[in-house]
This record gives C-alpha cells, sequence and structure tokens, in this order.
C-alpha cells in the first residue's frame, strides 16, 4: 500500500510539473483519474491503520494554472467529506440499516445534513410537486452499507467540481428517481435510516411508499446531527472567515444609522458590502428599530420606519461562505443612547460576557442558561429575558445544541456555537449582543471580530 501510495504521488507529479507533455489535450481527465486512484488508496492506508507519518507528502503544485486545477477538483475536502460518509456508514451498520437516505433542501434553507455529507447545495428555491416536476430544490443522497453513494439531484446545474460524490444523477422528477435507485440497488425491501426527517415531504414518501410497501425508513438524523456537531479544522476556518464577513457587513449597516434613515437603507448598505466581502449570500440582514428592537423576529428584515435619535437598534447578519453560515447579532442607538437605553444595552452586554466566562468542554448548555438568566435578573431585566440563549452553528444557521431551558446537551470541544443572551421589552425595544466562539479545550476562542459594544 506504502508503495502504491508513493508511485501514484510521483506519477502525479511527473504529470503535473511536465509543462511540454505530449498528452497534454488528455491531461485533466489523468489527473483526474490518479487523484482518483491516490484517494481509494489513502482510504485503505487509513482502514489498515498503516503508520501515517511514513507516507510520502503529496507535492505542491507551484503554478497558478496548477493551483487552480487542484482547487477545482478540491481535493482535501472530498477527502474529509469520503471520511464522514465513512463514519456515518459505521454508524448505519451499528444500527443495523442497510443504508441511510439523507435529504436536504434549498441552499439558503436547510442543507446541512445533504451538503456536510456530499458537498452539493441545491441551487433553486423548493418548490410545489407538480406532474413529472416532484423535488424540485431538494436533493437526496443514497448511503448503503455496502456499496458506492449515489446523489439525485434536480435538473438544475449543479458544481460538479466541488461534489464529492461521483454517481450523481439529474432528473427534475426525484420521487421517481430515488424509487429507481432503490430498486436498482436491491434496496426496496430494505430497513433505511432517514436523515432529515423533518424534510421529506409527504408527496415523495407516499408515492415511495405505495411503489415500495415492503421499504423501511427510520429516524437517523442524530447519526449525522452528532457528527456534524463537532467542527473540524477546516470547519472552524470556514466559520472563522464568514464570522469576519459578518462583522464587515455590521460595520456597514452601522455606518449607515443616522436620524431620517429607514430601516431598508440600513439594510441595504450592510448586505452590499458583505456581497462585496465574499459572502455566498446574505440570507437577510434584520434591522428592527424603536419598538421593533425588542421583537427576536419579523417579517420583512426591514421596513420603510424611519430612525429616531435616542431609538434602540437591533442589526442581525446572516448569511454564508462557502456554505458555512454567519449569525452576528449588534445593538445600539441612533445616536447617543439615553439613559435608560444605556442600561439596557450594558445588561445585555455584560449577560453576553456573564455568559461566555462559563464556555468550556463538559459544560451543560443549560448552566449557560443559568449564568444569562441570572445576570438579566441582578440588572433589572429578569421579566424580560428570554430563555432562548443561543445556538450551534455551521452549515446551517440554527444547529444544535440549542442553548435553552431544558435542554440536556453537554459543551463539547470543537463546537461552534452561538451566545445570544436578549432583552425583548414589548412595545419598547430591547437588546442583544450575539458573539460566535468555538469551543476549545480550556474554554473558548472568539470568531467573532466586530466590536461588541456601539455605544
Amino acid at each position: 500500500l506504502r508503495t502504491g501510495i508513493f508511485c501514484c504521488e510521483r506519477l502525479f507529479h511527473v504529470v503535473s510539473y511536465s509543462p511540454g507533455i505530449a498528452f497534454a489535450s488528455n491531461a485533466p481527465l489523468l489527473l483526474g483519474a490518479m487523484v482518483h486512484v491516490l484517494q481509494e488508496l489513502r482510504m485503505i492506508h487509513r482502514a489498515a491503520k498503516l503508520d501515517e507519518t511514513e507516507r510520502p507528502s503529496l507535492p505542491r503544485l507551484p503554478s497558478e494554472g496548477e493551483k487552480h486545477f487542484w482547487e477545482v477538483l478540491n481535493v482535501i475536502q472530498r477527502e474529509e467529506i469520503l471520511g464522514r460518509i465513512e463514519r456515518v456508514r459505521l454508524a448505519a451498520r451499528q444500527q443495523r440499516w442497510d443504508g441511510l437516505l439523507v435529504v436536504g433542501r434549498s441552499f439558503y434553507d436547510r442543507v446541512g445534513h445533504l451538503a456536510y455529507l456530499s458537498n452539493h447545495f441545491p441551487p433553486f428555491p423548493a418548490s410545489p410537486f407538480v406532474g413529472h416536476s416532484r423535488g424540485l430544490g431538494h436533493g437526496l443522497l443514497l448511503i448503503p452499507v455496502n456499496g458506492a453513494p449515489t446523489l439525485l439531484v434536480d435538473g438544475r446545474a449543479y458544481r460538479k467540481d466541488l461534489v464529492a460524490i461521483d454517481d450523481v444523477r439529474a432528473d427534475n422528477d426525484l420521487v421517481q428517481s430515488l424509487i429507481d435507485l432503490l430498486t436498482e440497488r436491491g434496496l426496496g425491501r430494505s430497513r433505511l435510516g432517514l436523515v432529515g426527517e423533518d424534510l421529506f415531504p409527504r408527496a415523495m414518501d407516499r408515492p415511495l411508499r405505495e411503489a415500495l410497501p415492503s421499504l423501511i425508513l427510520e429516524s437517523a438524523d442524530d447519526v449525522v446531527a452528532t457528527a456534524r456537531a463537532i467542527k473540524s479544522t477546516n470547519e472552524v476556518a470556514l466559520l472563522r472567515q464568514a464570522a469576519e464577513i459578518a462583522g464587515q457587513t455590521l460595520e456597514a449597516a452601522r455606518a449607515a444609522i443616522e436620524p431620517g434613515v429607514d430601516e431598508r437603507a440600513v439594510c441595504a448598505a450592510g448586505t452590499a458590502a458583505g456581497l462585496a466581502a465574499g459572502a455566498d449570500f446574505i440570507r437577510y440582514l434584520r434591522v428592527h428599530s424603536g419598538p421593533w428592537a425588542g421583537v427576536s423576529s419579523r417579517w420583512p428584515q426591514a421596513t420603510d420606519r424611519q430612525l429616531v435619535a435616542g431609538d434602540l437598534v437591533t442589526i442581525d447578519a446572516i448569511g454564508a461562505y462557502q456554505g458555512y453560515q454567519f449569525d452576528v447579532l449588534r445593538s445600539t442607538s441612533v445616536g447617543a443612547p439615553t439613559e435608560e437605553a444605556r442600561r439596557i444595552l450594558d445588561a445585555g452586554l455584560r449577560a453576553t460576557e456573564v455568559t461566555l466566562a462559563a464556555v468550556r468542554p463538559g459544560v451543560p448548555v443549560r448552566e449557560l442558561v443559568r449564568c444569562a438568566l441570572l445576570s438579566l435578573d441582578e440588572s433589572g431585566y429578569a421579566a424580560f429575558a428570554s430563555g432562548f440563549v443561543g445556538h450551534g452553528i455551521g452549515l446551517e444557521t440554527v444547529e444544535e445544541p440549542y442553548i435553552q431551558s431544558g435542554s440536556e446537551a453537554v459543551l463539547a470541544e470543537g463546537m461552534v456555537i452561538c451566545v445570544e443572551p436578549s432583552i425583548r421589552i414589548p412595545n419598547h425595544g430591547g437588546c442583544s449582543i450575539e458573539q460566535e466562539v468555538v469551543v476549545t479545550r480550556d474554554g473558548y476562542d472568539l470568531l467573532t471580530t466586530v466590536a461588541a459594544q456601539w455605544w
């Protein structure tokens, strides 16, 4: 195995470093084939538990053209995703399932499980099931315990350069595609774990069961949710960059805050800055002013309400970078805060700082809730405190663990969470200072870079 890996790497080195190579027109195909062989050898190598330190490292490609080609192949990310697949496949075997069926929805919606195991982000909005167009805006990934995975996508273009699955089948009728695939794989009478149970539409489930009445689907969300909760080094790096983009988004929105300016203008300024900074998209930039500042969510994200001097304002930036989400919330006032507004803002910031001080591995999330509520009680705002103090974040904005009363979750090293105690005073205003952190061995590392105090 070591010899095979070494030979494949050397051959890749020779081909990629030879600008005058005679078969240049076929070089991309050959390189892709060799990368595939190399990945298979590395997987076997890991499975055999051989000493990784004895394996020669893959040569770095120096030229811009070669670097671009390597990035397009996305080998590191592909290997990481294939490793994820093997881990959840092992969990499926332990549950005596014949495989896993993973469901995902549009890139800006609920794509987490699907993207985590395939790197596919359905580009179309989830749409009605009509005629032979059943499943637009959805994606399905079948991972048999034995055999290669297959990704089913709707007929829209998908990123072949990024998707980590070799067998990808495109059809606007995902229902029939799934029935055909399960039949082809001999899984029509199988027992499968369903990942994304809350996303699996009745319009897909009913015809599937009619066509394959012996098929058994059992909830398997925990298998992937547990794996997703602990972020890899690469994931943390992407989340850190996402948080930086959130900061630039918020700073641009902050700069637009002036008396007489409406919420939409503030939202537009921040959204433009976020996209210019590299965001995949800004899902929304929530701008709530005056009495709306005490409301956690509202439609639409920003209105034509004009800002008034002394208003409390909350601005929440949510979007993504390379698929990984950001969610950072700041509160401030329009101009100098009134004495009352300052008390509210100071209390909100203090609650966030107190809660963060409790973050470390092994701490139950309910302890974070207790710290937040105790701080707000000491500040005199217990009656206006929310029991929802934060959440995990990753490929989706809101992931496990939920930091709320009654949760049994426990913090673990590698989790990335958003901590956001809040004060919500009906018809008056409120405050929330949200920080993104990664849980480390000794506590936490702050991912957000934008200043917490804006007043």
